[in-house]
């Protein structure tokens, strides 16, 4: 059975990644989707977290609840205070991955910067790449980082958890933007109400 691996910020967790999920797990069946939230990002890629590591957590599980095939693993959260690379990622998790090389499924954006991934071709070598396409980029074909679209058009391409955060710092509403139970975990929690 394949595995499929999703990382990702998740901050938070929308509609699109849901919707991407759940179609890996269709296009790619039989296999087993692993939902992988960032821990300490790489500082060459200059980015911030906003939700705490528990929160991010907590609203991927409740995304995610109930869809078979779907794990949701921590390793990079529990890792002790330094960068997520990628690479070492996988290394921790390849006891678990079977024998079959594991898909490794990316937005079209991130696919744009593998190269700047530390290690990049030590994890090309680990896995098969995929990507998710976005509109009015197709600068995916990049001899030295081969990699096949998961499917041709994106439904949510407009959707970011940027335009969520912006949403809820400007006190707008966010239904149909994230699942109803992720929503409901951010109101609850105040989340990203103060940035």
């Amino acid at each position: 059975m394949k595995t499929v691996l999703y990382g990702g910020a998740f901050d938070p967790v929308h509609a699109g990644h849901v919707f991407v999920g759940r179609e890996a797990l269709r296009l790619m069946a039989p296999c087993t989707l692993i939902l992988i939230p960032t821990g300490l990002p790489n500082p060459d890629f200059d980015k911030t977290l906003s939700a705490s590591d528990a929160d991010r957590l907590a609203m991927l599980q409740l995304a995610f609840a109930g869809v078979p095939d779907v794990t949701v693993s921590d390793f990079e959260l529990k890792r002790e205070p330094r960068p997520s690379y990628f690479v070492d990622t996988l290394e921790g998790l390849r006891p678990s991955l079977g024998v079959d090389k594991p898909l490794l499924l990316l937005g079209e954006d991130q696919l744009v910067s593998f190269p700047r991934w530390h290690r990049y071709r030590d994890v090309m070598d680990q896995v098969e790449l995929w990507f998710v396409p976005r509109a009015g980029r197709h600068q995916s074909n990049r001899a030295d980082v081969p990699a096949r679209a998961l499917f041709d058009i994106n439904p949510f391409d407009s959707l970011s958890s940027t335009l969520v955060r912006n949403r809820l710092h400007q006190g707008l509403p966010i239904e149909g933007l994230v699942p109803p139970s992720v929503a409901a975990y951010i109101a609850e929690h105040g989340l990203y109400r103060s940035q």
